[in-house]
């Protein structure tokens, strides 16, 4: 019996081959406006932190089998991309239900600790999905797959609003802001705070976030100690934003633009600047950024925004070439940063406020092109935070054989076994959605039923 797909022929069914050949993705127009969800979060002080892996993290070479059969069929499949079993961090006293024994990149010592402090959790094998799939399903062509799959945008936007069978404009994180800030004034700050520019998580059917950068807000400030030329900044400063422009629409929209961007800048830095956040963070952009976030958290009652989502971006993992050399620095620069965020959070007492998660567009295949890895589906993903039961890893760890593999799609591309839902489905839980409404914020959720994280988030 046949137990792989031919991967030309999957390509070829799924029209996603030249996402495979590493150029530039086209951007799909969104099919649809979603419509606004009524939800009934539950008030807390919590905070919600994604990191996206922007381009699609070899993530079974950052968690790897080391038991003896396991990490020699690991080998075989991944030949001159396998990492020595002497060279892994090991996640002693752990063991999954097959018994097999795990090792993270070297790289990671600080996300080792973190798992053995029990304040990391893996979860294996995560994708969007719209429902279960198997080789048999994918053979007779009833599989629902998701849009665009292996296409770095379509995968990429998935991981925003877990609407894999849409391409939308709205993410989950927007919901939440949508029904937690409905009437937000101007001055406000929006409860969802992107380090990363525009995105589509944080967007709202009536909300939008606020971005800043690893320095703060972004405005004007004028020097307000006397001399001729401040005093003249400050005039003209005044004068472009209490301007008249009655009969021109443009500028009166642009000019109430920039007095909101203005009015929320003067609010965030007053609100965020006497505020010390502990530690020392490397000079890399992720761990700066990271710190801007655990000052912004610290800040929460200032702000108005008890409750918070963060969204930030660290590009450059589409490692189809030099994989090996690229992939240790970035998971050193990922691993020095959550770490430094992680001891931040715990000296502040905040630790048990905020959960942070990483995604990526999707994993890679286990099969190596040369010097790197080609597009995926499913792949491994780290939650942190003291709310999450660390020290385990979530869901089911493949195979990682090529040969009489049932998720095997070519070349190891996997079939993931976790959806996307089921994971957010917690999450989303943890900062105060009901149980039952969980379904309307992630309509594919019902086609997992009985297949949750269940103890992923503690109580």
């Amino acid at each position: 019996m046949e137990t792989q797909l031919n991967r030309r022929s999957f390509l070829k069914a799924t029209a996603a081959g030249i996402a495979l050949a590493g150029t530039a993705p086209t951007f799909a127009a969104p099919q649809l406006q979603p419509a606004p969800l009524s939800l009934d979060i539950r008030p807390s002080r919590k905070a919600l932190v994604c990191i996206m892996l922007d381009g699609g993290n070899d993530s079974f070479n950052m968690l790897v089998p080391t038991s003896a059969a396991h990490h020699q069929e690991y080998q075989q499949s991944r030949s001159n991309l396998a990492l020595a079993n002497d060279m892994l961090l090991p996640l002693a006293g752990y063991q999954d239900a097959q018994g097999r024994r795990f090792g993270l990149h070297p790289s990671m010592p600080e996300v080792q600790q973190l798992f053995q402090r029990n304040k990391l959790a893996i979860v294996a094998n995560i994708a969007p999905m719209i429902e279960p799939v198997s080789l048999a399903t994918l053979h007779n062509g009833s599989a629902r797959l998701p849009l665009g799959l292996l296409s770095h945008a379509d995968q990429f936007r998935h991981w925003q609003t877990s609407r894999p069978h849409q391409r939308i404009n709205a993410g989950w994180f927007g919901y939440f802001a949508d029904t937690l800030q409905p009437g937000r004034t101007e001055q406000q700050i929006p409860m969802n705070i992107s380090l990363a520019g525009s995105n589509i998580m944080q967007n709202g059917v009536q909300s939008s976030h606020y971005s800043i950068t690893d320095k703060g807000s972004v405005g004007l400030v004028v020097n307000e100690a006397k001399s001729p030329l401040n005093d003249a900044l400050l005039e003209s400063f005044e004068t472009l934003l209490n301007s008249n422009h009655r009969n021109d629409p443009f500028r009166q929209t642009w000019q109430a633009q920039l007095r909101e961007a203005q009015a929320q800048h003067d609010s965030f830095r007053r609100a965020t600047e006497q505020q010390p956040v502990p530690g020392l963070f490397s000079d890399t952009p992720l761990s700066q950024q990271l710190r801007k976030v655990a000052q912004s958290i610290k800040a929460a009652s200032a702000l108005g925004t008890p409750q918070q989502t963060f969204f930030l971006r660290y590009i450059g993992w589409d490692h189809h070439d030099e994989l090996l050399s690229s992939h240790a620095s970035m998971l050193r620069v990922l691993s020095q940063a959550l770490g430094e965020f992680q001891q931040a959070l715990d000296e502040m007492g905040l630790s048990d406020q905020v959960v942070t998660f990483t995604g990526s567009d999707f994993g890679r295949t286990l099969t190596s092109n040369g010097n790197g890895t080609d597009h995926g589906w499913g792949g491994n993903t780290l939650v942190m935070g003291d709310a999450v039961k660390g020290g385990r890893v979530f869901g089911d760890y493949p195979s990682l054989a090529l040969q009489d593999n049932p998720l095997n799609m070519g070349d190891g591309v996997l079939i993931p076994t976790t959806s996307t839902d089921q994971l957010y489905a917690e999450l989303a839980h943890w900062f105060g959605v009901p149980r039952e409404q969980l379904g309307a914020l992630f309509p594919n959720l019902r086609n997992f039923e009985g297949e949750k994280l269940t103890g992923l988030i503690q109580a």
